[in-house]
């Protein structure tokens, strides 16, 4: 144990993408290495929150209340995984691993996510948002259209 204390550990953080990926490389390339921790993550997340819910009690299929939402969320979601598989893991989780080690870059990029989905989310709201009465056209320029 005292040959390797004081060796340099990597920081790695727990995420999704890594998992999927492996997954996908095991679907695609058989056969796959040697079975490790994050191959069991996926699996082991997906019934252990079922076999929770089904025993709180609370296990039930939710959805959205509007086509518009969800829409929102698919497009969200296969830009951020499409993105993650490209990269090979998450930006959030890294932007998150390497905030907890107070990395400058890591900080940077959490900065820059935070206001790029505000911005996002302010200019996708906005229009939602705009009362019927304010996207009516005015009498000047109804008289001018053809």
């Amino acid at each position: 144990m005292s040959a390797t204390s004081f060796q340099v550990v990597p920081v790695q953080g727990l995420t999704f993408s890594g998992p999927s990926a492996e997954w996908l490389m095991r679907v695609l390339a058989q056969p796959g290495g040697p079975v490790g921790f994050d191959f069991g993550l996926m699996p082991g997340v997906f019934a252990g929150s079922f076999l929770g819910a089904w025993l709180g009690g609370e296990l039930k299929l939710e959805g959205f209340k509007d086509g518009y939402g969800m829409r929102r969320y698919i497009a969200g979601a296969i830009l951020m995984g499409f993105g993650a598989m490209l990269a090979g893991g998450c930006a959030v989780g890294a932007g998150v691993t390497g905030g907890a080690v107070f990395a400058l870059t890591a900080w940077l990029t959490l900065a820059s996510m935070w206001a790029g989905a505000g911005i996002t989310d302010w200019a996708l709201d906005r229009k939602q948002a705009t009362p019927a009465s304010a996207r009516q056209p005015r009498q000047h320029e109804t008289a001018m259209a053809p």
